[in-house]
């Protein structure tokens, strides 16, 4: 527990009394002084007192006084910022504790170093300026000079607790300006934690005021809502007149105590609920709880903390912001200091551990300050100032240090300095990397220390996403910079490959280093291609992965080639790239190369000047083409030469060391004249750069020339008589144009390329540092590493003069190029490495490398290096894995599929395969009945491995490669389906289904995909099911179709939107299997019954959710109708059935109700003819059931119509009668339902359509039937019902019918010319009917068409033979009784007539005229006088023949004799006649055309007289006739007087009904006339004279008009 400032003065103040001794009078009065104070609000006032005890030596009072002092500090009781003097306060105080670094007490030295860290590192008041270094240099000096180790660590500690919070303070309070503002925005290293003017501090505080802003508002929410409730509460109670003691009034504040308080149900701004208390003040989440201290809600310890420490930060930022210029000094200084401690060379051998302990300390404070620095340290200019002039050099110095201590704490700093301030060291980093940790690796001088932690930096740089994509960005992406990332890469592949396991580094590196060192490289791969993979996860949605393929070449060069303009970094990279690819061509051959960069436009035309910079800039040029190129004596190659070394600068350099210089580019080529012209360009160049030196260019080259003789001299093998230095000398007189160079400068040629040869081959340097390795220690093989080091940083700064342009990247958009460029070093080295080691957890990391770059591979279409990556896995899945190894690459290739299914695309086949094979392996690992034809032999060692397999592999996980297809894109999972299929198809061959049973489980998996993709996806399967179904094997087919029937089950129970098809085309493989099986034909009958079996299954499960779906079933349906098979039949009844007793419901996709009724109207045709008449009562239900929903859709209506109607008017030539009547009446029962909403079109469509079809076919019936006499009553019947019907249909629908009537007078007039029997007289009759019924509706036309048909049909019809028979026997001309005065004897004729014919002939006239007749009496006044004369005349002719047929009766005896004969004959050919009495007469006569005839002519003519007196000569003639017979009734006399006898009786008591009725009114017009009443005297003493045929109606009528023309004479008289 904390004391107050009072009690802590008095303990201090205490125990500083008791400790002090009677000599130290001055203190103790000072103490007392310091008691009788009362009134002070700080302890400045003890400041004194301290001083006194620390002066005074005296190792207790000094303890005292620190420990006072630094309790004091810590609790923030001074008043720091008052002055003393010209200092602060807390100046003095660290003034004072400082003065005891003389101190050698251990204690004291220990109280002094906290004190100092307390000050240094508190809060309220910050040490700055001169004092800062002070107290650094005493704390790094006590720490290297103090062989104390609690002394030691204490320093230490302060050191780092000092810098720590310095650093952090120049984080907390720093302000950026506005340019440097900018860089970090650019850098994206802001994110929002800085905002321009303002420290982090400022912008947390505010941060801070927003969240206590937005906690009191959310309690007024809280207590608004609680208001509401208690009020209503409380007004609940009083009209209950209730009082409730726990009741009470809601607090304003949510942090109560309160038990009753009212509970309220609210969301913040995230939609989280509140909590007991609201809200966290820190994160938002529920507030269960709240903080003591500040009474704010809070949900955890963690955030009261947070909370907390942003309420203490509140109140200081302001006060600090103010010092952001001397945070930002302090901390320049406290690195430049550090950075020279680290630089102190040690020239005193017994400070050597002194100075390493200060190094190594300084380096320590380093790397914590890097690790505290942000945003403030990175884009402070002059901080990183010092980094670049002091901290790197500092680093260079110490990594070549043999302290290892040293070694790891400089490659600590460097990784800062990658993770931190890289984008300021671009050019310093890269010189570090190339020319020093490359050195390190590569050199056979550096130890196994230096190598294994340059591998461990790079584990730290590579496992740094963003780094790893920066270093890409502005190396291997970027021109005329080393590809620095892929040469990190490659050199660890080479370390993989044994570059250790040379001679060269036998003497520094064991094989159990290498080994280690390989394994290294192996964690770095793995950490790389770890972070790249956690990166592009972490960064998914700030990246667009295209999914779906550009289909045309063009276009996808468009738009890469739109990017390139767009991004200038890819523009960059992708010009690298072609770089490197013209560097590969150039090592091949130099003109490739120049072709190259002509191609991708790095130079227009053969440009020497472009071609040479080009050169200049690629390092990895082959050196020995290089020379070549150089020294060819081309013009083209000499312009190249001299731009290319014009890029070199040999200012200052001797001639020797310039040509040492130029020859590091490229190897001098053999031939002397190659070599002479490379001499001549190096001379000019080395004297235009070192003017003045040599007398000409001349005497230089002669001087280069000399120099290259004197190498090859001096280090020649085989050469042992070497060059003196006086022959050197008298071979170079007068070599500067005829002068003298000094001896001196002659001998240091001479010594130097002694010592070391102007230029080596490298075969010839990989030689000597074979040896150099081999005769040398390791203190000097270190020593020539920090030679070999720094000599290779001088020369690559002086290539490297300008720092370029740093490119920011935090994306994953370069992560594809990055991944091009660097697989192919790692993919090298796992192969070799997998080969190479037996460690299991190494095996394992190699596998884990594989598949993380299948799925970056993947994931960035990069098909052909993930492709080679998934091929190498398959070369461990052959046969059965026996070792670890195989047993891992299986493992691996299985979680690849899982994991990186998404991009597996093609390579899916690889992976399936194996999939298949596993589950053979499964199969005898679990005593299956292996599915496979090959029956392959397992011995017992195959069954261990393959039990170990699975003991590594869960079969789960196979499970799991079909359960993720759900997870898979658009893209993924047609390539999965389409891999699917390609290996089904195998299998299928071997008779396996494994394959194929899976494809049904992956399409239900899937079902729930967009539509789309699910059309994509079956139209793959579709084609693999289909193929199947057709299989030649049976089983196999009906297995397939099964499985798709399950899978349809649950497809088709999901709904489908209106106007889509994907039902259909999913049930499409049914149709095709049952139209294409190639099954024998004793087979295919069972397929297609399984088949439809299935549709009946399908339709009975999916019936309410089947739409589109209907087609294909009806399809089946109607194929399986055209079969000759009953029990495909029966099953296809099934489905109509189903759908028949639904359709009122129109569940029924209504697009199949044409595929209905054509499966319907192939029923009625079948042989069960209980399977026809339900068809015929289903299509009548469905048609009517069609008219009325789509009563509005003509189109579809008038496309449904002709198919129905003539279906069944065709089945009226079904040998079955109840199927012709059934049929019948459906037909004229719809046309009578429906035809009233129907077109004339309509009508006239169905007269052409149906009803003359169905005239036909009733025709045919007839003909067909002739011989069954047991059907001709049933047939006539039918015949009459169907006129009947249509006779019906035709009154009752007159009005829609009427502009067809002229169509319906042909039809039927047709009919009759064809028949000309009892079926005319049918059709006649119902024409007549018609007429009667609605004549009124007949236009004129009509009326002209009609008489004019009847006319036609007269002439058509006309008994010609029996009326022109007079001439075919004299005695037909004859009167009868002139025959009878003799003795009449038979004849035999021999007529040419059918006597049946002219019958039906004389039954169509009579019909005929039945209809004028109708037409003339009943619609006179509709008929044009034209046409009553034309009908008069017809009539006219009629009565003629008829009369004067009829009177001779001798003709007609014989016509009737031969008649009876003539059908005796012609009996087989005697159709139906006798069926219909009315059509049939027993004589040959036309009495009753005669008398109607006689009747119409009567009523149309005008002057009826003439007529009338024909008529009843005809009935006086007819009485004459019915006398008794005179002869023998066995004689031909007695026979044709007996027939007279009969036929007079007929005519006479027709004539009476026609007196009665039409002339006997007329004369009753015209009794005036004398005429009149001699006719009637006349008929009524005929009438007295005969007995037998009285008539009273007549008589009575005939007696009234007697009486009327008496009482009109008697009144004329």
């Amino acid at each position: 527990m904390s004391l107050s400032l009072s009690d802590l003065i008095n303990q201090s103040l205490d125990k500083i009394k008791k400790a002090i001794t009677k000599k130290q009078f001055e203190l103790k009065q000072t103490i007392d002084e310091v008691q009788q104070l009362k009134d002070y609000y700080d302890a400045n006032h003890l400041i004194k007192v301290y001083q006194q005890c620390i002066e005074s030596k005296q190792v207790k009072l000094m303890e005292l006084a620190l420990f006072d002092i630094k309790n004091l500090v810590e609790q923030g009781f001074f008043a720091g910022e008052q002055s003393i003097g010209d200092k602060r306060v807390i100046d003095v105080i660290l003034d004072i504790v400082i003065s005891c670094q003389q101190e050698k007490e251990e204690t004291v030295q220990i109280h002094m170093i906290k004190a100092i860290q307390t000050i240094m590192t508190n809060r309220k008041h910050h040490i700055y300026g001169e004092l800062t270094t002070k107290v650094f240099q005493l704390l790094i000096n006590i720490h290297s000079v103090s062989k104390i180790v609690i002394i030691v660590n204490t320093s230490k500690e302060a050191c780092q607790k000092i810098v720590s919070t310095y650093f952090q303070r120049l984080e907390d309070y720093g302000i950026l300006t506005e340019d440097e503002f900018q860089q970090a925005i650019q850098k994206q290293e802001n994110q929002g934690q800085l905002i321009l003017g303002k420290c982090r501090a400022m912008v947390n505080a505010e941060q801070y005021m927003r969240s206590l802003m937005t906690s009191l508002i959310d309690e007024v929410q809280m207590y608004s809502e609680r208001k509401q409730i208690y009020d209503r509460q409380i007004e609940d109670l009083n009209q209950m007149k209730v009082i409730d003691l726990n009741l009470q009034e809601p607090n304003l504040r949510n942090v109560t105590v309160e038990k009753n308080q009212i509970q309220v149900y609210v969301t913040n701004e995230q939609n989280i609920k509140n909590g007991k208390f609201g809200w966290c003040v820190v994160c938002r989440k529920q507030a269960s709880q709240y903080c003591k201290e500040t009474k704010v809600p809070i949900c955890s310890k963690e955030c009261k903390f947070i909370h907390l420490n942003q309420m203490n930060n509140f109140s200081q930022c302001y006060q600090h912001s103010n010092n952001s210029e001397l945070y930002c000094k302090d901390a320049q200084e406290i690195l430049e200091m550090l950075c020279q401690l680290t630089q102190r060379d040690n020239t005193n051998p017994q400070l050597n551990q002194i100075v390493i302990k200060c190094k190594i300390l300084s380096l320590e404070l380093i790397y914590e300050a890097l690790a505290q620095s942000n945003i403030i340290l990175q884009n402070k200019p002059k901080l990183i100032q010092v980094i670049k002039e002091q901290l790197l050099e500092s680093l260079l110095k110490n990594s070549l240090s043999t302290e290892k201590q040293l070694l790891i704490l400089t490659l600590n700093i460097f990784i800062q300095l990658i993770w931190k301030v890289r984008s300021h060291l671009k050019k310093e980093l890269e010189a570090l990397i190339e020319n020093v940790y490359f050195k390190f690796l590569d050199s056979s001088n550096s130890s196994f220390d230096h190598k294994q932690y340059t591998l461990k930096v790079f584990n730290k740089i590579m496992t740094k996403p963003r780094v790893v994509i920066e270093i890409f960005v502005n190396y291997d992406c970027s021109l005329g910079q080393n590809n620095l990332l892929k040469k990190i890469l490659d050199m660890q592949c080479r370390i993989i490959q044994g570059r250790f396991s040379k001679q060269e580094f036998q003497a520094s590196i064991t094989q159990n280093q290498e080994t280690y060192l390989k394994s290294l490289c192996l964690d770095n791969y793995y950490g790389y291609i770890k972070c790249i993979k956690e990166f592009c996860e972490q960064n998914e949605d700030s990246y667009n992965i295209v999914q779906v393929q550009q289909l045309d070449d063009q276009e996808d060069t468009t738009i890469q080639s739109q990017q390139l303009s767009q991004d200038p970094i890819e523009k960059q990279k992708q010009m690298k790239l072609e770089m490197n690819k013209a560097v590969q061509k150039f090592n091949f051959k130099p003109e490739h190369c120049i072709k190259h960069l002509i191609a991708c436009q790095f130079m227009e035309t053969r440009d020497p000047k472009l071609f040479a910079q080009f050169l200049w800039e690629n390092r990895d040029l082959n050196k020995d083409k290089l020379g070549e190129l150089f020294g060819c004596s081309s013009e083209f190659n000499q312009q190249v030469f001299q731009q290319y070394i014009d890029f070199m600068n040999f200012k200052d350099l001797q001639v020797d060391e310039g040509l040492r210089y130029m020859l590091e580019f490229f190897t001098l080529p053999g031939e002397s004249q190659q070599i002479d012209r490379i001499m001549e360009k190096f001379a000019s160049k080395y004297c235009i750069d070192n003017p003045g030196i040599y007398q000409s260019a001349q005497a230089a080259y002669t001087l280069s020339y000399l120099l290259m003789m004197l190498q090859t001299d001096l280090h020649n093998e085989k050469n042992l008589d070497k060059m003196t230095i006086p022959q050197f000398f008298n071979l170079a007189k007068g070599i500067n144009d005829g002068e003298n160079l000094p001896q001196d400068l002659l001998l240091g040629f001479y010594q130097r390329i002694q010592k070391t040869p102007l230029a080596l081959h490298a075969k010839e340097q990989a030689k000597r540092a074979l040896e150099q390795a081999n005769q040398v220690d390791q203190r000097k093989r270190h020593a020539m590493l920090a030679k070999e080091a720094e000599e290779s940083l001088k020369k690559w700064f002086k290539e490297h003069p300008n720092q370029d342009a740093y490119f920011y990247a935090n994306s994953i958009d370069h992560v594809k190029s990055l991944l091009q460029q660097t697989w192919s070093p790692i993919f090298a080295s796992i192969s070799v490495f997998l080969e190479q080691t037996e460690d299991q957890q190494q095996i394992l990391l190699c596998f884990e490398t594989i598949q993380s770059f299948i799925y970056l591979m993947g994931r960035f279409d990069l098909d052909e290096e993930k492709d080679t990556f998934i091929s190498f896995l398959q070369r461990y899945c052959t046969g059965i894995p026996n070792t670890y190894r195989q047993i891992l690459g299986v493992q691996a290739l299985i979680k690849a599929a899982i994991q990186s299914g998404q991009y597996l695309r093609k390579s899916w086949r690889v992976a399936l395969q194996l999939v298949s094979k596993l589950e053979i392996l499964h199969q005898v690992v679990k005593k299956i009945k292996v599915d496979s034809p090959q029956k392959e032999s397992y011995n017992q060692e195959d069954i261990q491995n393959i039990e170990r397999l699975f003991q590594s592999i869960s079969y789960d996980q196979i499970d799991k490669i079909f359960n993720m297809s759900i997870n898979l894109d658009s893209n993924s999972i047609l390539e999965f389906i389409r891999a699917l299929c390609e290996l089904s198809k195998e299998e299928i061959k071997q008779n396996r289904t494994f394959l194929l049973s899976r494809m049904i489980e992956v399409a239900d998996f899937n079902m729930n995909r967009i539509k789309i993709i699910w059309s994509r996806m079956w139209e793959i399967m579709r084609e693999h099911f289909l193929e199947v179904g057709c299989h030649k094997n049976v089983d196999l087919a009906i297995y397939a179709i099964d499985q798709l029937k399950q899978l349809s089950c649950k497809f088709l129970q999901q709904p489908e939107l209106a106007n889509y098809h994907f039902q259909k085309e999913f049930l499409m493989p049914f149709e095709q299997i049952f139209s294409h099986s190639q099954a024998q034909q004793q087979y295919k009958i069972q397929l297609r019954e399984y088949l439809l079996s299935c549709m009946c299954m399908i339709t009975n499960v999916c019936f309410n959710s089947l739409k589109s779906g209907w087609k294909i079933i009806m399809s089946i349906v109607n194929q399986a109708l055209q079969e000759d098979q009953q029990q495909l039949i029966r099953l296809c009844v099934q489905i109509t059935d189903k759908i028949m007793e639904d359709v009122n419901n129109q569940q029924v996709n209504q697009e199949i109700y044409m595929e209905l009724i054509q499966a319907l109207i192939k029923l009625t045709k079948n042989k069960d003819i209980n399977i026809v008449e339900n068809a015929i009562k289903q299509l009548k239900t469905l048609v009517d059931h069609i008219a009325l929903i789509k009563k509005n859709d003509n189109k579809f209506l008038d496309s449904l119509w002709i198919p129905v109607l003539s279906s069944l008017s065709i089945l009226y030539s079904d040998e079955r009668v109840a199927v012709q009547q059934q049929s019948v009446q459906t037909l004229f029962e719809l046309l009578q339902k429906h035809g009233v909403y129907q077109s004339n079109e309509f009508w006239k469509m169905i007269l052409r359509g149906v009803i003359r079809p169905l005239f036909d076919e009733i025709q045919f019936s007839k003909l067909q039937y002739t011989k069954q006499q047991q059907s001709k009553k049933s047939i006539a019947s039918t015949c009459k019902m169907t006129f009947q019907l249509f006779t019906d249909l035709v009154i009752s629908q007159i009005q829609q019918m009427q502009p067809c009537i002229n169509d319906l007078i042909d039809i039927y007039i047709q009919l009759v010319l064809q028949t000309q029997d009892h079926i005319s007289i049918l059709c006649l009759q119902s024409l007549k009917k018609i007429i009667q019924n609605v004549g009124q509706y007949l236009t004129e036309d009509n009326w002209n068409i009609l008489i004019e048909q009847i006319q036609h049909l007269l002439q058509q019809c006309s008994p010609t033979e029996l009326l022109e028979a007079f001439n075919l026997d004299e005695d037909f001309q004859k009167p009868l009784d002139e025959l009878l005065k003799e003795e009449i004897r038979p004849k035999k004729f021999s007529f040419k007539i059918n006597a049946l014919e002219c019958s039906s002939k004389q039954s169509i006239q009579e019909r005929c005229l039945e209809i004028l007749e109708v037409q003339v009496t009943q619609f006179q006044n509709q008929i044009t006088q034209q046409n009553k004369q034309l009908i008069l005349q017809l009539f006219q002719e009629q009565y003629q023949k008829c009369r004067k047929f009829n009177t001779n009766l001798y003709m007609r005896y014989f016509l009737e004799q031969w008649a009876v004969q003539w059908n005796f004959v012609k009996r087989s050919s005697q159709e139906f006649d006798d069926l219909d009495n009315t059509t049939q007469s027993k004589q040959l006569s036309f009495i009753n055309i005669e008398l109607l005839a006689a009747k119409v002519i009567i009523f149309l003519s005008n002057d009826p007289f003439s007529f009338i007196e024909q008529l009843i000569q005809r009935f006086l003639d007819a009485y004459n006739g019915f006398s008794q017979p005179q002869h023998r009734q066995d004689t031909l006399n007695g026979n044709l007087e007996q027939l007279r006898h009969l036929e007079s009786q007929i005519v006479i008591s027709r004539l009476q009904l026609l007196f009665m009725e039409t002339v006997f009114p007329f004369l009753k017009q015209n009794l005036k006339s004398k005429v009149v009443s001699k006719w009637l005297i006349q008929l009524l003493k005929a009438g007295l004279n005969v007995s037998g045929v009285e008539n009273k109606e007549y008589n009575k009528v005939l007696v009234n008009l007697l009486e009327e023309i008496i009482n009109c004479e008697n009144n004329v008289f």
